[in-house]
């Protein structure tokens, strides 16, 4: 088995790098045996806007590559986020989208390429892997990049790029509970010269569940194509479309009945009536122009829009489950409609001062945001049993589909514009010392109109960004930073007014280490943040199910995180994570912010090359955390730490042809994954996939 490289020769693109995203080489990719991506170290980074290596970036940064999303069988956004270090990712209720979280927040800010995605984070965790290079995590606040900067951090999905070749793979996977999935990912040259290049990718799903009569199924397309107009000037664009699935929707089991006992039923029972579905449809289109001037300035346009659309018959217990079996759903019908577009200009460069090298870069960005909702109220409230529906020979039917008043619907719409122009500077005052400041000017106009409350809002607002790395050694070095918090987020109050936007400080310092031939690497990493006016779930409005929020102040995170991996032998690598976090929150609603998310996380994978071998695994641990019963008035109940693993082997049958195992939840691990409102989620139990692959 050939070797992967831990720093490899593929795809440079900068994370988060809105602006200082690097052209890809002409001879980055050989053959489409193994997907390779640029070692973690040598990785040109944009935490503000400056292409740095990620040595040289005073922020945390983690990547979960196409590699090891390939070996393990990792095919969404949602599930790579699993495994990324200081990340907590959750599964939904419905057992279809995940909330993700870092340093004790959610992450609400999703990006492809460094441009903002238009679905909300739960539904932008859908995407397909098979169009990404890897996905991106820098952890703490990110001002300094887009229009807003919230503290747990961005993810950003970095997009497979044409390359200088003829040559794909297509796989055909089997798995439990009827599962069936293909991919097929094909680059070609479209001229003898090379300076045209394309490349298309699609995948295809179709899954039943271990829970009863629920279905999945998924289609996505993605191409792009790149063109050298001159020695100098690179123009490329980026496509895709995914659509995804789901009947008999379950939003999870009863947690009790009203007694105050739990229910006990089996984990694949689904209580709810198979028109309960929801389809989320998602695309994205990105144009790129680069303008190399000189060996020292390039010039950067970038235009992207992406939209979503999402339409959801829903079906949740009302209330806990009678004595006697007896329950009521809450039901409406829901389509969402969300569009985000952006423009941006940047320049980037390097400058002699003092006898030293430092570098700039200056960006001019527009963004625009829409969202369009409409909610529609059932006819009648559904109505069963469930004792009647879920025993005897012949279970009674589960409750018809009440029908949905169109004539009267719940309109929620929202826009948000926004200018913004940045500065950063990388200035290289000592050898072994660079310091880097910037700023961020925001105006932001946004206005929504919500249960008939119109609220419009202007905000300026400069983000600032300093911080500094020093290096000790080559191979040690320490670095400290800080950023202003400024989110403006689309979350409002019980009478419907937009919430004003959250602020406050985000300070980390830390450490790193890596050895000569960067097979090693060790990051050590501190962090403070305070927030003011966050918004904090309250309660739902009985008429639509919509949520609705109160904001607090003097929320606090303190923690630390600790990241080591590389190459044991030139055979095994292993990689380990640890995070633990302290949240306070004086606030009588405290719960929803500080006690809901595990203190302390962690994973492990690894894995070992034979000649034409490999076998590896992982192992994910989640801490104690504390589910919610009710709404406003909820009764806090603890969740039990786990340990998940899954054992993934894969051979080589010839240079062309191979066969891969995964397993699951390896030890058949028993948890609830959520327990909210009224209802609680069991993790999903041992499975198995079966993938045949053949590169050409």
């Amino acid at each position: 088995m050939k070797q992967y490289s831990a720093i490899a020769k593929a795809v440079c693109i900068g994370l988060l790098a809105s602006s200082s995203s690097v052209v890809l080489a002409d001879d980055a990719k050989v053959n489409m045996e193994h997907i390779e991506v640029v070692g973690k170290h040598h990785r040109d980074v944009g935490a503000t806007g400056l292409p740095l290596a990620i040595g040289d970036t005073p922020q945390s940064i983690s990547i979960v590559d196409s590699e090891f999303m390939d070996f393990h069988d990792v095919n969404s956004a949602g599930e790579a986020l699993v495994h990324s270090a200081g990340v907590y990712s959750e599964t939904s209720l419905g057992n279809r989208e995940r909330f993700v979280f870092s340093r004790g927040f959610e992450m609400n800010r999703f990006l492809i390429d460094g441009m903002g995605a238009a679905g909300r984070p739960s539904q932008t965790t859908l995407l397909d892997t098979s169009m990404f290079e890897s996905v991106e995590v820098i952890r703490g606040s990110t001002g300094m990049l887009q229009e807003v900067g919230q503290p747990s951090g961005t993810v950003n999905l970095v997009q497979k790029r044409a390359y200088n070749g003829t040559g794909g793979a297509v796989s055909a996977e089997v798995g439990s509970w009827n599962r069936l999935r293909a991919e097929a990912d094909f680059n070609t040259t479209l001229n003898d010269s090379g300076t045209m290049r394309a490349r298309f990718v699609t995948a295809v799903e179709d899954a039943d569940s271990f829970v009863d009569r629920a279905n999945t199924d998924r289609t996505m397309f993605y191409t792009t194509f790149s063109a050298d107009i001159t020695d100098a000037l690179q123009v490329s664009l980026f496509a895709s479309y995914q659509d995804d699935g789901q009947g008999a929707l379950s939003d999870g089991l009863p947690y009790q009945f009203t007694t105050g006992e739990r229910v006990d039923i089996g984990i694949e029972a689904n209580i709810y009536p198979d028109w309960a579905t929801q389809d989320t449809q998602q695309d994205s289109l990105l144009g790129e122009a680069r303008y190399q001037i000189n060996d020292d300035w390039n010039v950067v346009a970038r235009f992207h829009t992406s939209n979503l659309d999402d339409d959801k018959v829903y079906a949740g217990l009302w209330w806990h489950v009678e004595p006697n079996g007896d329950y009521a759903l809450f039901a409406n019908e829901k389509h969402v409609e969300y569009q985000s577009d952006r423009a941006e200009i940047g320049v980037n460069g390097q400058f002699s001062f003092l006898g030293r090298e430092h570098s700039i870069n200056f960006t001019l960005a527009n963004s625009e945001f829409d969202e369009y909702q409409t909610t529609y109220r059932p006819l009648a409230r559904p109505a069963g049993n469930l004792i009647a529906e879920h025993t005897g020979e012949s279970p009674q039917a589960k409750p018809a589909n009440p029908g949905f008043n169109y004539d009267a619907p719940a309109v929620r719409e929202a826009n948000i514009e926004s200018q913004s122009a940045r500065v950063a500077f990388n200035l290289q005052v000592l050898d072994n010392l660079n310091v880097l400041l910037g700023a961020n000017h925001k105006d932001i106009t946004s206005s929504s109109t919500n249960r008939n409350i119109t609220s419009e809002f202007d905000f300026k607002d400069t983000s600032l960004y300093y911080g500094g790395v020093y290096k000790f050694t080559e191979q040690f070095l320490m670095y400290a930073s800080y950023t202003d918090i400024f989110d403006q987020r689309q979350t409002y109050d019980k009478s419907g007014k937009l919430l004003d936007p959250v602020s406050g400080e985000n300070k980390e310092l830390g450490f790193r280490y890596s050895n000569q031939d960067d097979s090693l690497s060790v990051d050590i990493a501190y962090f403070q943040i305070d927030q003011e006016n966050y918004p904090v779930e309250a309660g739902k409005h009985e008429d639509t199910s919509l949520i609705y929020y109160e904001a607090q102040s003097g929320i606090e995170s303190e923690g630390y995180e600790v990241e080591i991996s590389g190459y044991v032998t030139e055979q095994w690598y292993a990689a380990v994570s640890f995070s633990d976090i302290d949240m306070t929150n004086p606030n009588y609603i405290s719960g929803r912010v500080s006690r809901v998310v595990p203190d302390k996380i962690a994973s492990f994978n690894t894995f070992y090359d034979f000649e034409d071998f490999r076998i590896g695994g992982y192992l994910t641990y989640t801490g104690e955390r504390e589910g919610f019963i009710g709404e406003r008035n909820a009764e806090y109940v603890p969740v039990d730490s786990h340990v998940l693993g899954g054992f993934s082997a894969q051979y080589e049958i010839n240079d062309d042809l191979s066969v891969k195992l995964n397993i699951h939840n390896l030890f058949d691990k028993e948890y609830d994954s959520k327990v909210a409102f009224y209802t609680v989620r069991p993790g999903t139990p041992r499975n198995y996939a079966l993938e045949l692959n053949y590169n050409f």
